[in-house]
């Protein structure tokens, strides 16, 4: 499932990863497929809480 990238594309992500490590800022999560893990998460959550809330 991996993608191809060049290999310049991959060296400028990975410096780009690794400064946002060193300068301690929360990793982007944008792919489209981490949005719908994190929108099924919350889904989750909240009926979760609506089910506790009514017991």
């Amino acid at each position: 499932m991996s993608h191809y990238q060049s290999k310049s594309a991959y060296f400028e992500v990975r410096a780009e990863v690794r400064s946002n490590i060193l300068a301690g800022k929360p990793m982007p999560r944008s792919r489209p497929e981490d949005i719908r893990n994190a929108n099924a998460r919350r889904e989750i959550e909240r009926r979760r809480m609506e089910r506790e809330s009514k017991e």
